[in-house]
């Protein structure tokens, strides 16, 4: 009697410890798996982030009279300046439509070199407004954006030397800053130049000798930009 109740408290431990086991194994598959997918949620969620954070490098619509980025991208960034974006954007490199002030215009400069962003044809069977050639929504080289330019204000024979709003060092990022005075020796001698003349001051009663070395440090940073030179990729708007 003993030897059989003996077998029965074995056979039941056994069973009892394949149970367990068989539970423990199920709860860490579960798991692993529960973590797997979470991973490759989040990995997809950061790609995905990353894609929609990434500045365009091609024409949004092949076909349109201009090569300009997308539109919603167009919303963001001339919601506020972006000086990182801008230069970016005026890279050697990218393949929107550059136009150039025929003359002095509002804020815009005569021979202002500029990106056409977005294009507005004029309404057809209504009443015309302007010109009737339609407008331009474009990107100033200091980040900032006009809307609604007439297009007759513009052209695209790229004159000898096009002018540009005036790149805003203090908006720039301090790596792309750190890069800019690394890379190339005209803009590290005009920023050496602008604090020494400037003395920090960004605005306001300054000196002719200060205006100089400012003009000076913003044609180094667009010869730098025109010549194809390298920057980190700021994060899009």
């Amino acid at each position: 009697m003993a030897e059989v109740l003996a077998g029965l408290l074995i056979t039941g431990v056994g069973c009892g410890g394949a149970a367990a086991s068989s539970t423990a194994t199920a709860t860490a598959t579960t798991t692993a798996t529960a973590t797997a997918t979470t991973t490759a949620t989040a990995t997809a969620t950061a790609t995905t982030t990353a894609t929609a954070r990434a500045l365009p490098t091609a024409c949004a619509d092949a076909s349109a009279p201009v090569c300009s980025p997308p539109g919603e991208f167009v919303e963001r960034l001339c919601a506020k300046p972006h000086q990182d974006v801008a230069l970016a954007l005026f890279g050697k490199q990218t393949p929107f439509t550059r136009l150039y002030l025929r003359g002095k215009l509002d804020e815009l400069g005569a021979g202002e070199e500029v990106l056409a962003v977005r294009f507005h044809a004029a309404q057809k069977g209504g009443m015309v407004v302007g010109s009737g050639n339609g407008t331009y929504d474009v990107l100033r080289w200091d980040g900032t954006c006009s809307i609604g330019v007439e297009a007759e204000g513009f052209t695209r024979s790229r004159p000898p030397r096009p002018r540009t709003a005036a790149v805003k060092w203090h908006r720039l990022g301090t790596q792309v800053q750190e890069v800019l005075v690394a890379s190339s020796e005209a803009v590290k001698r005009a920023h050496a130049s602008r604090g020494k003349e400037c003395q920090g001051a960004m605005s306001g009663d300054v000196s002719a000798a200060c205006l100089k070395s400012d003009q000076a440090l913003v044609d180094a940073i667009v010869d730098y930009v025109r010549d194809g030179g390298a920057l980190p990729p700021p994060e899009a708007p």
